[in-house]
């Protein structure tokens, strides 16, 4: 459908406005090593446009690093998913939380999902969708 061809986001949205249109905005600015440290902090006021131009990182590059967050596997509200392992480990926290967890909300390209007291908030790759076994 046509639809699929607009393109999430528009070289004149502010930084801010890119955040609020995926959550995973954010690190594709941070791959770039915008905004992720004090020394190069970009301000969320400035559009796309002018953070490209003003770091010199190509537009292109640019949006099509942040149009692909809309390519990721998508999950769905009520999913059954997993933590990779390597997020499992990383974080004390998380050594005890059940295996599974469920998907409980989406807004901006950033999950909710609760292990059971816990709830953490993710983008899709930062969880492993699990294969629910039918009974």
């Amino acid at each position: 459908s046509e639809l699929n061809t607009m393109p999430h986001f528009d070289k004149n949205l502010t930084v801010e406005q890119a955040f609020k249109t995926h959550a995973g905005a954010r690190r594709v600015f941070a791959r770039f090593h915008l905004g992720g440290c004090s020394n190069c902090s970009i301000s969320e006021t400035e559009t796309i446009e002018q953070v490209s131009e003003g770091y010199g990182i190509p537009l292109a590059v640019l949006m099509e690093d942040l149009e692909k967050l809309f390519d990721q596997p998508a999950l769905e509200v009520g999913d059954a998913v997993r933590l990779p392992d390597e997020i499992r480990s990383k974080i004390p926290q998380l050594a005890g939380v059940p295996e599974l967890g469920r998907v409980t909300d989406f807004a901006a390209g950033a999950y909710t999902v609760e292990f059971g007291d816990v709830r953490l908030q993710g983008l899709a790759e930062d969880f492993i969708k699990a294969e629910t076994a039918s009974a």
